[in-house]
């Protein structure tokens, strides 16, 4: 058995491994495989040639104690296992290996403790930036980060406090369009499911939308149309379907619940079915985010649209320059929503001009998706 056998099989391949087969010292491997400083051109080629051998790999932790860079990016969420989340991670990955970094993922499931714990693990990893997705906004712990002059970037998390560049959507005005569209189609009850806003801008501002949409559309709000319940954080559709169930056992039944995400709509439109409603025949439901399975769900569901993966994409360009000190074009992006007509929302019955409203956003809709 071989010298280069015996060191492979016992543990991995140092960079002084190298420089004692080559004959050289260890500073003079490093910088001739990281061009640092000049090295004779036969010398390197013979350390590429003998690192090449021994299958040499660069420790990246080394590396980046080095370079201070170590190529990766620390993406914290709140649940990958919720479809927008997963969505979203999929442009950023896609972006960030074109660009040469890679995403080491964690996920928090909104809980801040979780969150400054998992920011522990990742700093002990010398990332090069960090991404901070949803969640709560509560961000002693970011703030600390930027103390530290680390790159930091935000989606769809506005943190007011300090500046933090982020990627978003404005989630008030997109709350309003699907009130707004209900309203349009003769729908005067319009409930809202939802769970709590506490220190969550983004709950917080599509409540406020959905106020508001009603308001523009001259309907009162009515807090026994608005269902917050706790549950729905951690299993959106289980929970979402039983408490659906309860509330629709009162006597004063809404003509269209609006779901703060598809999730939500998508429990609540399996908890009518089992109740004997029809949608949209005699309740429309309608769903935020326009995740895959949202056109797939029966009746395929209307919903706002969120540039999911252009999102993720955007976060990780926007970090990148921050991580290579280019100048930015804008501290905050803010993407367009869409809406997105489907099967589960109608006009209110009898109601000739709901009909007809439908028909023209129908049309529009087919007209808007043949010109795209």
């Amino acid at each position: 058995m071989t010298n280069n056998k015996r060191i492979r099989n016992k543990r991995s391949i140092t960079i002084r491994d190298v420089a004692r087969q080559a004959g050289v010292s260890v500073s003079t491997v490093s910088n001739a495989l990281n061009k640092k400083r000049y090295v004779k051109e036969d010398t390197t080629r013979k350390i590429r040639e003998i690192a090449e051998k021994l299958n040499y790999e660069p420790s990246m932790i080394a590396r980046g104690l080095r370079l201070r860079s170590t190529r990766s990016i620390g993406v914290i969420v709140p649940d990958i296992s919720n479809p927008f989340f997963a969505e979203m991670v999929r442009g950023m990955e896609n972006t960030a290996r074109k660009m040469g970094f890679t995403v080491l993922l964690c996920c928090t499931y909104y809980d801040v403790e979780e969150e400054q714990r998992q920011l522990g693990l990742l700093k002990n990893k010398w990332v090069d930036g960090f991404i901070f997705v949803s969640g709560y906004n509560t961000d002693d712990h970011i703030r600390d980060l930027i103390d530290q002059r680390l790159h930091v970037v935000a989606v769809d998390r506005e943190i007011t406090d300090f500046e933090v560049p982020s990627v978003l959507i404005d989630n008030k005005e997109a709350a309003k369009t699907a009130v707004s569209y209900l309203a349009s189609l003769g729908h005067k009850m319009i409930a809202y499911l939802t769970f709590p806003s506490t220190n969550m801008k983004t709950v917080e501002d599509r409540l406020k939308g959905y106020k508001e949409g009603l308001y523009d559309n001259g309907l009162e709000f009515n807090q026994e149309l608005v269902i917050i319940d706790e549950s729905l954080r951690t299993n959106e559709m289980r929970e979402s379907y039983q408490v659906v169930s309860e509330f629709m056992r009162k006597a004063n039944h809404p003509t269209a619940i609006f779901a703060m995400d598809d999730l939500i709509a998508i429990g609540l439109l399996k908890a009518l079915k089992d109740m004997g409603f029809r949608v949209p025949q005699d309740i429309s439901v309608m769903g935020f985010d326009n995740i895959a399975i949202s056109a797939f769900t029966d009746p395929p569901l209307t919903t706002i649209k969120q540039p999911k993966k252009r999102m993720g994409e955007a976060a990780i360009q926007l970090l990148i320059d921050l991580i290579e000190r280019k100048k930015l074009d804008s501290k905050k992006l803010i993407l367009p929503t869409e809406l997105i007509i489907r099967g589960s929302v109608a006009g209110v019955r009898g109601s000739e001009e709901s009909r007809a409203r439908l028909q023209f956003y129908s049309s529009e809709d087919e007209n808007r998706r043949g010109r795209d």
